[in-house]
């Protein structure tokens, strides 16, 4: 009996016997299922980590979306007071009262300075003045004489001459052109 329990033992040790194999399938894992299941728990605690640190982002953004929705009200609110503010001190009464503290007194004569053709396209007083382009065309005493819708085409005519006279010497001037070529 001894010798058949330590052959027994000694084939159980060595995995040969089929008792031994039944029961180590049964008691204990192997490394295969071993590596498998810490393999799966890892994949596992790995998405479970990978949500927690999305989820915290996504809070940590939602509040500092929170302090700066704030910031910009705090802002809207200081902006408006300062707008009050400078309406305040615009104010023709405050503006004269500030004016006399620190000296100024109200013109007793007034002297204009006159300096001819200054600014060249500006009208004198009293002349009429045709807009044509963005261009003011100021007539001169002949074209104010005449009336309305005249004075208006008069106007009209010599604007669309200068534009004409522009284009020819922009068209001379332009490398490739006919005209720059000497081709008429």
């Amino acid at each position: 009996m001894i010798t058949s329990r330590s052959s027994s033992l000694f084939h159980r040790l060595r995995g040969d016997s089929a008792e031994g194999s039944i029961e180590k399938g049964v008691g204990s894992l192997d490394a295969s299922t071993a590596i498998g299941s810490l393999l799966i728990l890892i994949l596992v605690s790995l998405l479970g980590w990978l949500y927690l640190t999305q989820a915290s982002q996504v809070t940590t953004t939602g509040y500092h979306i929170y302090e700066l929705e704030g910031e910009r009200a705090r802002l809207q609110r200081e902006n408006a007071k300062l707008m009050l503010e400078i309406a305040e001190l615009e104010r023709l009464e405050d503006v004269e009262a500030r004016a006399r503290q620190l000296g100024f007194v109200p013109p007793q004569q007034v002297e204009y300075l006159v300096v001819t053709d200054y600014p060249p396209d500006h009208p004198l007083s009293g002349q009429l003045v045709a807009t044509f382009g963005g261009e003011n065309l100021a007539l001169n005493s002949s074209q104010q004489e005449k009336t309305g819708n005249e004075a208006v085409g008069v106007a009209l005519a010599v604007w669309w001459e200068k534009l004409i006279s522009e284009f020819n010497i922009w068209i001379t001037v332009q490398p490739g052109s006919a005209m720059a070529e000497g081709t008429p």
